[in-house]
């Protein structure tokens, strides 16, 4: 059997929809969100700015499954993270070994997180909204830290300094929750 390390695997994609439309619908019961321009948000959102991520289990030689998403949006120096899911049962059927070693890199939300900041770590920081408890605890052991701003999450990469912080957070907070 391989092992849970080899059984995962993360992909960037322009859209997941393909992959993760069902995923995100049992999860948030609302429609997928398909890079697009004006998708709702305060602020312009060209395809070309977005970032999704989604995250296989392979269960045989022949079928993988996708258990996790996540999509980020750039903004300026920013990246807005949103829509962070995982398949529900999705632990509960994990052969043992595999959910301990999932457990241990801190189960599927971190490790798309991780692996996503490899990449789009060409920012000053990432910004998520967050209301959900079981979320904001992966959050802030993936380097979320909070603002004065409820649900409003952020994780910097390049911290400017504490007044162009504050002045960021602030400009964040007026998009409204993403």
């Amino acid at each position: 059997m391989k092992t849970f390390n080899e059984s995962i695997c993360i992909v960037r994609t322009e859209s997941a929809a393909y992959f993760a439309s069902d995923l995100f619908l049992e999860n948030f019961g609302s429609p997928f969100p398909v890079p697009r321009d004006n998708c709702g948000l305060a602020i312009p959102t060209p395809p070309e700015n977005w970032r999704q991520y989604v995250a296989f289990y392979r269960w045989t030689d022949l079928y993988f499954e996708p258990v996790g998403f996540c999509n980020f949006i750039r903004f300026g120096e920013v990246y807005l993270e949103g829509g962070m899911c995982v398949k529900k049962g999705f632990y509960r059927r994990l052969p043992k070994n595999h959910w301990r070693e999932c457990k241990d890199r801190g189960g599927i939300a971190q490790i798309l997180m991780e692996e996503a900041s490899k990449v789009l770590n060409d920012c000053t920081a990432w910004f998520g909204y967050c209301g959900d408890k079981m979320a904001y605890v992966v959050d802030k052991r993936a380097g979320y830290v909070d603002t004065h701003h409820q649900h409003l999450i952020v994780k910097w990469f390049a911290p400017p300094s504490t007044e162009q912080q504050y002045e960021l957070i602030n400009t964040i907070a007026e998009i409204g929750p993403f």
